[in-house]
């Protein structure tokens, strides 16, 4: 399974950011399920996040 997120770069609506483990969690969940992350700017501006995950036929939650 393939996962992926972009923005534009434009700024938001101005919410606060939540406290939380951001990318660094999200690159420790798709390794602990033996998966791939990646994440950084795009060429064309704004920002990226790709996860990869193996499909071995079991559920779990990340």
């Amino acid at each position: 399974m393939r996962i992926e997120v972009t923005d534009d770069g434009l700024r938001g609506s101005g919410q606060d950011r939540a406290a939380g483990h951001g990318l660094v969690g999200m690159r420790e969940r798709a390794m602990f399920h033996g998966g791939t992350f990646s994440a950084g700017p795009r060429p064309e501006g704004g920002f990226a996040v790709s996860v990869r995950l193996p499909q071995d036929g079991t559920t779990t939650t990340i």
